[in-house]
């Protein structure tokens, strides 16, 4: 009986590596990765600089290359005020069962308001954080007060990734991935 398996930097490598997506697309395991089910993170800095963090509540990516993910507007008024001020971006994505974390970069982000076919999608994927949670032995109470959001009071931070980072726990975490 095999064991279970972790992810790890240098899987992440190997992932990116053997990826050929087409010229200026996200690889297909990226695409998959950060709409499922995962928990995201977006870093941004103020106009003076002083760095700002805060947790996001989903993931699409459209056309292959540009993620839109989607905060609650009261819960990140000031990440949100730091995006339209033209600060860079950074996007982490934690998967919770095994700590697969990637990392995605961009100069700058624009703002917009999510479309009426994102909510299922939303809703699909916070399903599934919500279930891996529980798995995981998060009560039901901790997992839904985790997963839950405001679908009336969300925006959409939206970029196109220039630079991808693993940031899987292990040798190698923080290493740039690369073709």
């Amino acid at each position: 009986m095999a064991g279970p398996t972790y992810a790890t930097p240098t899987g992440d490598q190997a992932a990116w590596r053997d990826a050929s997506p087409k010229p200026g697309c996200l690889p297909i395991d990226l695409v998959a990765f950060v709409q499922g089910g995962v928990a995201p993170i977006l870093g941004v800095r103020t106009p003076d600089g002083r760095p700002l963090v805060g947790s996001a509540v989903a993931c699409r990516v459209r056309e292959m290359r540009v993620l839109r993910v989607f905060v609650e507007r009261r819960r990140h008024e000031a990440l949100l005020g730091a995006v339209a001020a033209g600060s860079a971006i950074a996007a982490t994505f934690s998967r919770a069962r095994d700590h697969r974390s990637i990392q995605v970069k961009a100069p700058a982000a624009q703002l917009g308001d999510p479309s009426p076919d994102d909510l299922p999608e939303i809703a699909r994927q916070c399903g599934l954080l919500l279930d891996e949670l529980l798995e995981l032995g998060y009560t039901r109470p901790q997992a839904i007060a985790y997963t839950a959001f405001d679908p009336d009071g969300l925006a959409v931070v939206e970029f196109i990734p220039e630079r991808a980072f693993t940031q899987t726990p292990g040798p190698g975490a923080g290493a740039e991935l690369r073709r």
